[in-house]
């Protein structure tokens, strides 16, 4: 849903949120006894080896087979690229029954870093002269409370005060009573508004899910188009994302990895394949794969899809709320210790592509499993464990978060 259930960002809401990770917590030892079954040594994918050492690739290759086989997930990619090529590695299943290979190819859903697309399009328009980042967002969405004081800078940035949709037990009591439920994303604003603002505009930063959406209904009423339709016009085709999608509905439209979440407080663990990703819009419904995912994180890092001038505006790094201080947010990346990226969770898969502008590397790592561990994101758990051995100069310090 979104990221924010497994989430590395501390909220107002957190009770909201600690409620979802111990669901999680509670059922991973049932998907462990899932993921346990019929394992098998992972699978180099490439011949290059990114220009790492034979130690640095057999040492990440059985890291990853090691997760994998202690039932942290079904499956995992990891790929790496740097100027001398690009690694890629997979262990376990993309499904459990029937009991299939994971492939590098596959798509999956990524969650949140359909973030980074949103805020790319939002810049672009600022770019091209169609919006101003200290336009009101009442200018281009109807009904926003505070509207006429919170600007698209501030959605981008995550200083609106909104607060996340995910937090209000209404919402998760009827997304979890019919998971293929198609949403609106006025639905997903009215359940945060029903909360109230966290704090005046600009006055403080939290991550929420809710800003992201608005940046979505604004790219689709300057546009004048469907969102999907922008995204694939200005970013998906022009850049060659072949295998990255905006879905029209809960279905793939190629070969992709089955998800498993753990976050049905009454199903336990669940095959979340066919679950709607409209409870996401553009803060989280898109697929990808591993190639298209290290093809556009290094395009964002990089700066190959803005101005130097509004690239250097978006990395304006910020804290966000009481995170770690050497983790920053703005305009839908993250950076820390140098690396420049997101992570992504939607029920059943999780993801994070990062990229580091004086290495020029990415890593990209991509599961199908939702599975806390010890209360944190698995996803997380991997790249704190597999940057350090990766490049031990420059790991991803990835914060421990509860």
């Amino acid at each position: 849903m979104g990221d924010r259930p497994l989430h590395r960002f501390r909220t107002r809401q957190r009770s909201s949120r600690q409620t979802l990770r111990v669901l999680g917590m509670a059922v991973a030892v049932v998907l462990s006894a899932v993921t346990g079954c019929a394992q098998s040594a992972g699978t180099a994918e490439t011949d290059s080896t990114a220009g790492l050492s034979q130690h640095v690739v057999s040492s990440a290759s059985a890291m990853l087979d090691k997760f994998v086989a202690d039932g942290r997930t079904p499956g995992a990619v990891v790929e790496v690229s740097t100027p001398d090529g690009v690694w890629t590695h997979t262990a376990g299943r993309s499904a459990t029954s029937p009991d299939t290979p994971m492939y590098a190819q596959l798509q999956h859903r990524i969650g949140s870093i359909t973030k980074t697309f949103t805020t790319t399009l939002i810049l672009q328009l600022v770019q091209e002269g169609k919006v101003g980042l200290d336009d009101p967002v009442s200018r281009y969405v109807e009904g926003v409370p505070n509207g006429d004081r919170i600007t698209l800078r501030m959605l981008g940035t995550m200083t609106a005060g909104l607060s996340e949709y995910l937090a209000n037990p209404d919402f998760r009591n009827r997304f979890f009573e019919d998971p293929m439920r198609v949403w609106t994303p006025s639905e997903l604003l009215d359940a945060s508004y029903a909360l109230g603002a966290q704090f005046p505009p600009g006055t403080d930063s939290d991550y929420s899910n809710a800003n992201t959406v608005l940046l979505g209904l604004v790219v689709e009423k300057v546009a004048g188009a469907p969102f999907g339709d922008v995204l694939t016009d200005k970013i998906l085709r022009p850049r060659g994302l072949d295998h990255t999608v905006w879905p029209v509905d809960a279905s793939f439209p190629q070969d992709h990895v089955l998800g498993y979440t753990t976050l049905d407080p009454v199903r336990g663990v669940t095959d979340s394949t066919s679950w709607s990703p409209t409870q996401a819009y553009s803060a989280g419904q898109m697929i990808s794969t591993a190639g298209d995912l290290t093809q556009w994180i290094r395009l964002l890092g990089r700066g190959d899809l803005l101005t130097p001038e509004l690239q250097a505006e978006r990395l304006r790094w910020q804290p966000l709320g009481d995170n770690d201080d050497n983790w920053h947010y703005t305009f839908g990346l993250e950076e820390n210790s140098g690396w420049i990226g997101h992570n992504g969770a939607i029920p059943g898969y999780m993801s994070y592509a990062v990229y580091h502008p004086a290495l020029d590397a990415t890593i990209v790592l991509l599961i199908n499993s939702d599975a806390a561990i010890d209360g944190e994101p698995p996803v997380n758990v991997l790249l704190r464990d597999l940057s350090p051995v990766l490049f031990p100069e420059q790991p991803v310090r990835v914060p421990v978060v509860r």
